[in-house]
């Protein structure tokens, strides 16, 4: 369907009128989206929350067979809680949004449906879903090791925010370029093992030598993860973590990406 041909939506009408049909699009979007992801029984749903866990199984384990000590702290699931958390939250916030537009992309032929719906809710989505994580891992975690210590909580909950928006930045601007080359897709499910390796999760920056350091700089991620352990513990603090960074990169991720899903509206 060309540009010409659909509906002009809310054309004429008042900003309350446009902003109510355009959160009741947003939400059967959602329904949608949730009966397709889950089906009609919770077996998806618990899936969704029970694999992070095997994230943070497969990193202990690993760690545990080669007798590495947490270079940080005494526990060693601790803090690699501390980098799996906001790496899972990244990761699959990034992968839902980047497909969101690709498997629902028939919605756009109905009058009054763009792609800023479609785009919002699978994001709402994705927020409901972090919270359900970080709340199955953080009660988990509590359980299996007798309790955990947050230094500083406030400044944690910021840290994994930070997580979501980076997914959310970047989905969205995969998924939004997957419109014009289907080979944006290819370049997106890369970055999930590559920040794997790359983003701190086994590591502390302050460590790496110099010329590592400069390179991984550049990833938000590891920036978020430095953040949520110098949160995490009080005796922990970072000559890496460059916060102003952190936020101007997350701020023009999510202006980049609205930008380029609206060349995308004007396309489909």
């Amino acid at each position: 369907m060309t540009n010409a041909s659909r509906p002009t939506r809310f054309a004429g009408e008042s900003w309350r009128t446009a902003s109510a049909m355009h959160a009741r699009v947003v939400g059967a979007v959602i329904m949608r989206d949730l009966q397709t992801r889950f089906g009609a029984g919770y077996f998806g749903f618990l899936l969704g929350l029970v694999m992070p866990l095997g994230h943070l199984a497969i990193a202990i384990g690993v760690n545990f067979l080669i007798g590495r000590k947490p270079p940080l702290g005494t526990d060693i699931a601790i803090f690699l809680m501390t980098g799996v958390l906001p790496f899972v939250i990244w990761l699959y916030a990034h992968r839902q949004i980047m497909m969101a537009l690709l498997q629902n992309k028939p919605l756009l032929y109905f009058p009054g449906v763009d792609a800023f719906d479609i785009f919002c809710g699978r994001i709402c989505i994705e927020i409901v879903n972090a919270t359900l994580i970080v709340s199955v891992v953080i009660i988990t975690i509590n359980y299996t090791r007798n309790g955990i210590e947050i230094s500083n909580l406030s400044q944690f909950m910021y840290g994994l925010i930070f997580s979501i928006f980076f997914g959310i930045g970047t989905g969205v601007i995969f998924g939004a370029l997957a419109n014009f080359n289907i080979i944006a897709l290819m370049f997106g499910n890369i970055l999930g093992p590559l920040m794997w390796v790359i983003s701190g999760i086994f590591f502390l920056p302050d460590e790496m030598p110099d010329i590592i350091r400069d390179y991984i700089f550049f990833n938000p991620l590891t920036h978020i993860i430095d953040y949520l352990r110098v949160a995490y513990y009080s005796e922990y603090s970072s000559s890496f973590l460059s916060i102003p960074y952190l936020l101007s990169t997350l701020a023009a991720l999510i202006v980049l990406g609205i930008t380029i899903v609206c060349v995308v509206r004007r396309h489909v």
